[in-house]
């Protein structure tokens, strides 16, 4: 099967996204390793009302095959597109849609509470709720003499 890629003189060579880079180039991986480009999925974060939204463009993943956590104030969203192995019949004559798994991780302020984070998966979006933490106010301490 041959693969047609779109050139583009813009497209930048990202090393730390492909573990597999000095295998292809000296020949240890496999042709389906060779030509599985990675991917990240796309992602926007905003506050709203006090929350912290973070969505994802995941379309094509099933939401049960999405990992949603929280530790050390680092919200950390990991899963899998799972390519359709089956390609008997099929004759393809272009192939864009990366396959694979992905992880995001967001850096989120001090006091974020796991407890409160919300996920919810529509029409290959996953929105992320996280709601911000109080701000700490500073308690005075009366000085009494002794």
């Amino acid at each position: 099967m041959n693969t047609m890629l779109r050139w583009s003189p813009t497209r930048q060579f990202h090393l730390h996204h492909d573990d597999n880079l000095f295998a292809r180039f000296f020949g240890d991986a496999t042709d389906e390793a060779a030509q599985r480009p990675p991917w990240l999925p796309a992602a926007e974060g905003r506050t709203e009302d006090g929350t912290y939204v973070i969505q994802l463009a995941l379309p094509g993943v099933d939401p049960k095959d999405v990992n949603v956590s929280l530790m050390d104030n680092v919200l950390t969203v990991k899963g899998e597109r799972k390519a359709d192995h089956d390609t008997a019949g099929k004759d393809y004559f272009v192939r864009e849609v990366a396959y694979g798994a992905f992880q995001r991780s967001f850096a989120l302020p001090e006091g974020v509470n796991a407890a409160q984070v919300e996920a919810k998966y529509t029409k290959g979006m996953l929105e992320v709720r996280v709601p911000a933490p109080q701000a700490v106010t500073p308690r005075t301490i009366e000085v009494k003499a002794a």
